[in-house]
């Protein structure tokens, strides 16, 4: 395979992060896809690899071997399975902008990295820029599907990125240290790119292109989806709690509504699987968080309350 057209020079202007843990039925086609991109600029291409325990470290550093002056491999000498390798590469690179790819996704378009960083450069105000994606399920369990939808916001703010993480894996470009150096808690935080995200929406607006320039992979090996759904659930709520005080509360309002529902949520996940006592509690969890709460309708809170408690009273009865 050969690289896309590229100019060559000391000061990139986009570095692309490629992360990688046992991809290796994948990563060929992840870093093909950055060698492939079509610029007017150059641009350098980092690889983190920590430590897998399949051949995903052998395929990567033969592509360094190929690409000598293209790709730099960082390998871990221990699965770390944290941010700190990224913080490095992030706050050392040279670049204006940078580019993050999962080793299990792909780039389809090679303008990709050509469009993101004209829209930065045109849009002063956008510390953050995103495209559609495809996602794909690799067991076929679903059908492809776009990763955005029709309506969604050319331009977000904060308030947007806090209701959800909307930007897939392979699709965001940010400006480089526009809030300076990480926070130390970035380091091991689990939900690092919607992290990110958020602090540099703190300094601008987030830009969308409506082009599909990449694939979107889910997989049992994905981390997120590996989890349970209650699993999924309860490191939302641990998120918005931990986000809540690192914001200093400034958007505490909104958090607490946004925690209303996902506790309303997690009871009646729990009251599904019949685990009723658990339902209970998180139910109260969701009207104490925000009692006045437009995100959970009150009909329905009030029918979740009734049939989990007129469950609890039979249930004593039959005790008695």
């Amino acid at each position: 395979m050969s690289g896309g057209t590229v100019v060559t020079g000391s000061n990139p202007k986009v570095t692309v992060v490629v992360f990688t843990y046992n991809h290796e039925p994948f990563i060929a086609q992840a870093l093909e896809s950055v060698l492939a991109q079509e610029t007017s600029f150059s641009f350098d291409i980092v690889v983190l690899e920590d430590c897998s325990t399949d051949a995903t470290r052998e395929i990567v550093l033969e592509f360094e071997r190929k690409w000598p002056t293209r790709i730099r491999a960082l390998l871990s000498p221990v699965n770390k399975c944290d941010n700190q390798a990224f913080v490095h590469v992030v706050e050392h690179a040279q670049s204006l902008y940078i580019a993050v790819l999962d080793g299990d996704d792909y780039w389809t378009s090679t303008e990709k990295l050509q469009k993101q960083a004209d829209f930065l450069d045109a849009h002063q105000d956008c510390t953050v820029c995103f495209h559609n994606v495809q996602i794909v399920y690799e067991d076929q369990s679903q059908p492809t599907r776009l990763g955005n939808p029709p309506d969604q916001k050319r331009f977000s703010t904060i308030e947007d990125m806090l209701e959800g993480c909307f930007i897939n894996g392979c699709s965001p470009m940010f400006r480089r240290g526009v809030f300076g150096k990480f926070p130390e808690w970035y380091d091991h935080d689990v939900a690092a790119d919607w992290a990110l995200h958020i602090l540099n929406a703190l300094h601008g607006n987030i830009g969308y292109l409506d082009d599909v320039m990449g694939v979107y992979r889910k997989h049992k090996g994905g981390f997120w989806s590996g989890l349970s759904t209650v699993q999924q659930r309860e490191r939302l709520i641990q998120f918005y709690r931990d986000m809540n005080q690192r914001l200093g509360f400034a958007h505490d309002r909104q958090i607490k509504t946004l925690l209303s529902r996902q506790w309303y949520d997690l009871a009646l996940t729990y009251e599904q699987q019949g685990e009723l006592q658990s339902a209970r509690q998180c139910l109260r969890h969701s009207i104490d968080e925000a009692p006045f709460s437009t995100r959970v309708h009150w009909t329905g809170l009030l029918e979740a309350w009734r049939r989990l408690y007129a469950t609890e009273g039979t249930v004593r009865k039959t005790s008695a």
